[in-house]
């Protein structure tokens, strides 16, 4: 089994860049630098595959006619991938994360067995391929929500994720019937790996005989996908995914997470509980000492060090420096991957 990695990357700091985004006048929610600084970390991002995964079979590099000028694009693992080379050119340009990534199995050459990174989102210790994928299938656990989550947040950025997540969930609810799904794969969803909070919520869901999925948490990590789940999906919700491909982030939209729940709708999915080995830590200068005791924490094997919008421009340049010197502690080695 070949499995691919993907990590998609933009350099907010290229003039031209700069430039065809101001043409398409973004609001300043869409704008926010927070969507597109970049904090100079993406080489550790290579060292960490090369040292935790060296099994990885291919790496495709996805930007927008932007490449790191230091990545050595002579290592056979590695590809660079336009925009216009897999999203179809009535999405393009976009300036927005959803559009590349619900195009990502158009990319040509991709296998069937993938796992999609943000390029925030690295491999924090050393893995085997069975962490990702068991018997073909994915590995996840439908970590089931009885209540939907609050999903505006004026006082930060208006409306958050979980209103992608709603609408994720609706349309995949237009397809599936919980009760049957559940039926099929009762050890999936009821079993005991689930841990106590979301065992108890799902049969609280199956108590009340919904035939909704109500709410999906998904950890904000690296997401393993079978490129099949991708095609079904586009051949059943080609309109709405397509009305989400926009050039910025729009609230009522499907993001890559609608391809996550239609794999867990379809059963297409290996049980397994990885929660506690997946973390996330929000950028800023209060946050440092956390970062550090999760990067040098073995246990943890997908960290994701997510920007945040509490991070002002001074907090950012304040901070660089320092989540780069943690960085370079931990992953000191330059790997293949670098010229």
């Amino acid at each position: 089994m070949n499995i691919d990695f993907i990590i998609f990357w933009v350099d907010g700091s290229d003039v031209e860049w700069q430039k065809k985004k101001a043409f398409y006048k973004g609001t300043p929610f869409q704008n926010a630098d927070v969507r597109y600084r970049d904090w100079d970390i993406l080489k550790y991002w290579f060292r960490s595959v090369e040292e935790y995964a060296p099994w990885v079979n291919h790496v495709y590099f996805v930007a927008d006619n932007q490449k790191p000028e230091w990545l050595n694009w002579d290592n056979p693992k590695l590809s660079y991938v336009d925009h216009k080379d897999f999203i179809p050119n009535e999405y393009l340009p976009t300036f927005q994360a959803n559009t590349i990534e619900n195009n990502l199995h158009r990319i040509p050459g991709l296998s069937e067995h993938f796992v999609v990174f943000n390029d925030d989102m690295f491999i924090n210790a050393p893995i085997t391929p069975e962490y990702y994928f068991k018997n073909g299938l994915p590995c996840d656990a439908p970590f089931e929500h009885v209540f939907t989550p609050r999903c505006y947040f004026p006082e930060i950025d208006g409306w958050g994720i979980n209103i992608m997540e709603f609408c994720d969930t609706q349309v995949v609810n237009a397809h599936f019937n919980r009760r049957e799904v559940t039926k099929a794969n009762p050890k999936g969803w009821y079993g005991s790996y689930l841990g106590w909070k979301y065992r108890l919520q799902a049969y609280l869901i199956r108590f009340f005989r919904r035939t909704e999925f109500q709410h999906f948490y998904t950890p904000h990590n690296e997401k393993a996908f079978l490129k099949s789940v991708y095609e079904e999906a586009w051949s059943k919700e080609g309109d709405m995914l397509a009305k989400s491909c926009t050039k910025f982030r729009e609230e009522v939209s499907l993001n890559n997470y609608f391809f996550r729940y239609w794999q867990l709708a379809s059963n297409k999915f290996y049980p397994e509980n990885s929660i506690m080995q997946k973390q996330v830590v929000q950028l800023e200068t209060s946050a440092l000492s956390l970062l550090e005791s999760k990067l040098f924490d073995t246990n943890i094997k997908s960290l994701c060090v997510n920007d945040s919008s509490l991070c002002d421009y001074e907090d950012y340049i304040r901070t660089k420096p320092l989540v780069i010197n943690l960085f370079e502690k931990k992953f000191s080695n330059r790997s293949s991957f670098e010229l």
